[in-house]
């Protein structure tokens, strides 16, 4: 078989058949390992939870006795400690004392556990980033689908109630109409925060997104009236007063909405 030296190494290395160099996270560890025996044994070692276990204190600690090791993993049977220890092989080292230590395959080994367990956590992270911004965004859409709602339904059944049961003066009706609707366009512009900050910042764009919202809204808007009609329908004097009142809001909202957004949206890009 031949050799061929390493370029670059600064002691003399060769490369054999069969034979690889593993290289730690300063790219400086030369190792002559046999490929299947020493990565079987690596993977080995980290699977296992009490081998883990070990690499992890000798790794904190430098060096350890065999009792040592025996009080930090908690495992009373010398013989299955024995077991394991023998089963890191190459992965540990045992002094002149009697204590062990890591290896250079050891340390390597503990080098890949951490990168892995540093990409693993980084995994988790990302996914529980995105969970949280899912969340965030469904109880904040509903927030304001609930702000912009309650108003108009708040004025339908009032009006619906009054309409019934003692009537509404001129000047009641246009305040009801002006505060719902006011309060429908407060919710539009909401609407529009929360498209700028999750979805775009460009004005066409979240006018359009806040036309759809406002259909969406007034939909909701009419069907709670026409239930409100059916309401008034039953009773002695009953109207379809509130029905229309309903319906003259939602297409106003439906007019207003695209318009002010867009402004809104233009205004805060120009700040």
């Amino acid at each position: 078989m031949g050799s061929n030296p390493i370029p670059g190494a600064s002691f003399p290395v060769s490369v054999h058949e069969n034979t690889f160099i593993k290289c730690n996270a300063f790219g400086t560890l030369g190792l002559h390992l046999t490929e299947t025996d020493e990565y079987d044994r690596i993977f080995a070692a980290l699977k296992h939870p009490l081998r883990r276990q070990i690499l992890l204190l000798l790794e904190e600690k430098g060096e350890a006795s065999f009792t040592e090791i025996q009080k930090a993993v908690g495992v009373n049977d010398t013989g299955l400690l024995s077991y394991h220890l023998k089963e890191l092989g190459t992965l540990v080292e045992q002094s002149e004392r009697g204590k062990y230590n890591l290896s250079e395959i050891g340390k390597a080994s503990m080098a890949l556990f951490w990168k892995v367990e540093r990409e693993k956590q980084a995994s988790n992270s990302a996914i529980q980033n995105y969970l949280e911004r899912i969340v965030g965004e469904i109880v904040f859409l509903f927030f304001i689908v609930g702000v912009t709602f309650l108003a108009p339904l708040s004025a339908d059944i009032y009006l619906s109630v009054q309409t019934v049961f003692s009537g509404l003066l001129t000047t009641q009706i246009v305040l009801m109409f002006l505060a719902s609707l006011l309060s429908m366009v407060f919710g539009a512009v909401l609407f529009l925060f929360y498209d700028r900050h999750y979805f775009s910042k460009n004005p066409r764009t979240n006018a359009v997104h806040s036309l759809l919202f406002a259909v969406g809204i007034s939909l909701m808007s009419t069907y709670s009236a026409y239930i409100s009609y059916q309401f008034e329908m039953v009773s002695a004097n009953g109207s379809n007063f509130a029905f229309w009142f309903s319906i003259l809001r939602a297409v106003s909202f439906l007019g207003i909405t695209p318009i002010v957004t867009y402004a809104t949206g233009g205004f805060l890009n120009r700040r």
